[in-house]
This record gives structure tokens, C-alpha cells and sequence, in this order.
């Protein structure tokens, strides 16, 4: 190989090659975080998110509680207008959104590499009054 110089390959400035599923694929990422209108696709009405949730009696007795959250604004009684992560960040419970967060935030913020400092440090301790008569061409000798 000549060195510095290009012998083969793509030339300079070549797009990568087009992949479908890659096209596909961040084609439904960009939906999925894409405002829309919350509507249940059979009834054409408001969507309802699921939501369990354990409750314990007076007994002691746990239950398995499913609590059904419409997505509709309290105002007009329309369907909210926000992206399906919106949607199913609601349905989880606060441990699983706050475990969701963290893990989504690994994609947006680098990892810090642990760094191993090896130091030997070998020499004499000077004062500064040393350096600057050091840097001033002086000796202790001419100062007697």
C-alpha cells in the first residue's frame, strides 16, 4: 500500500448503502415517539391503559388490583394527543418508569471508564526561594 494514499475501496464522499429493515425500523421508532391522537383502534373511542397495582386488606389478603386509565382530557372528555411512549410510560408503576428512565438515559450520556493511575515520584522537595534562585542563576554559595 502507497503510504498516504488512497489505492482502494469506496471513494471519498460514497453514502452507505440503503437497508430496508434499517429504514423500517427507524421509520417505527420515530411513530412510536411521534405525538398522536390516543383512540382505541375497535371502538374508534378514548384509549384505556391497564395498570396493576397490589393491594392488601385489613386481613392481610393481597390482591391483584387492575386499574383501567382512560386517556382522555378531564376538560373536554376528548382523547389526549401524545406519543405511545407517553401512553405506556403511564401504565407503568413508578419503580418500572424510574428503571425505564435509567435505562433509556444509558443511549444519552457516555460511560466513564475507570482510569489507573500509576505515579512514582522520586526527587527532592525544593521551596519556591530554591526555584527562583535556581531560575536566577543564583547558588546558595553567592549569597554568604
Amino acid at each position: 500500500m502507497a503510504l498516504g494514499k488512497k489505492t482502494g475501496g469506496r471513494q471519498k464522499g460514497t453514502p452507505n448503502k440503503e437497508n430496508p429493515l434499517k429504514g423500517y425500523l427507524r421509520a417505527h421508532s420515530l411513530a412510536y415517539f411521534e405525538p398522536r391522537v390516543q383512540t382505541d383502534p375497535i371502538t374508534g373511542g378514548s384509549r384505556e391503559i391497564q395498570r396493576q397495582r397490589l393491594v392488601q386488606d385489613e386481613e392481610g389478603n393481597v390482591y391483584k388490583v387492575i386499574d383501567l386509565i382512560p386517556l382522555t382530557d378531564h376538560t373536554s372528555g376528548l382523547p389526549l394527543t401524545i406519543s405511545d411512549f407517553e401512553a405506556d410510560m403511564i401504565a407503568l408503576s413508578p419503580n418500572e418508569r424510574v428503571n425505564a428512565e435509567l435505562r433509556l438515559l444509558e443511549f444519552h450520556t457516555p460511560k466513564m471508564k475507570a482510569v489507573e493511575v500509576d505515579m512514582d515520584v522520586r526527587g527532592s522537595v525544593t521551596t519556591i526561594e530554591d526555584r527562583l534562585r535556581e531560575l536566577c542563576g543564583e547558588t546558595d554559595e553567592d549569597d554568604d
